[in-house]
């Protein structure tokens, strides 16, 4: 596991105001296609982005892996997991591993959008991210043998950290602080990803 002792600049306090997660959700609808199917011979995973409302803003959900894990221990991710035949397509994947991580129910979240897929250095999957909103406010249950902490970060602090990046960022410096986390690799890069969409459907600078 990489690590890197950089100081972490602090979020920004003129955080940006954002239409709810249903609306965010609306204008990142991407036209329906076949369901993304894993690649024969190549070790695929999915993670979810979810959308959802706290406290009047649009919020998604990161978690820290518990230490004991094989792959990324004590890392932050987004939930989610390896590709299982039995799933069909790796939306499933998405859904069926953020239940049981911190027990949403698939049926309550609605899929979006997909990103682009990243790899990741050290384990070697090649992860692709689904962006989802959920039906109403959500109660996370994590699993204590694979999830260490759960963050509710707010979208406008994900929006006011990547404005701190600088505007190539190489892999050391791709990082999120957020909610007292250092946030880094295949995240990092999934979250700048759904930041420059996000951008562009909203306008926003």
């Amino acid at each position: 596991m990489c690590t890197y002792n950089l100081l972490m600049p602090p979020v920004p306090a003129d955080r940006i105001t954002l239409p709810p997660a249903g609306e965010i959700a609306e204008r990142l609808m991407a036209p329906s296609g076949p369901a993304a199917q894993a690649p024969s011979g190549i070790r695929m995973a999915a993670v979810l982005l979810l959308l959802f409302d706290l406290d009047g803003e649009p919020h998604t959900i990161l978690t820290r892996r518990a230490d004991h894990l094989s792959h990324h221990p004590g890392q932050v991710s987004l939930p989610g997991g390896r590709f299982e035949t039995a799933d069909g397509d790796l939306a499933t994947t998405a859904l069926r591993e953020t239940h049981e991580e911190i027990g949403i129910a698939p049926e309550s979240v609605r899929i979006v959008r997909q990103l682009g897929s990243v790899h990741t250095r050290v384990s070697s999957f090649l992860v692709t991210p689904f962006v989802g909103v959920a039906a109403g406010p959500i109660e996370p249950v994590p699993c204590d043998r694979e999830i260490a902490r759960v963050m509710q970060v707010s979208i406008a602090d994900i929006l006011a950290a990547d404005a701190r990046l600088p505007r190539f960022p190489t892999l050391a410096t791709l990082r999120y602080p957020l909610d007292n986390e250092d946030v880094w690799g295949a995240t990092a890069r999934i979250l700048s990803d759904f930041t420059r969409v996000l951008r562009r459907v909203l306008a926003t600078p």
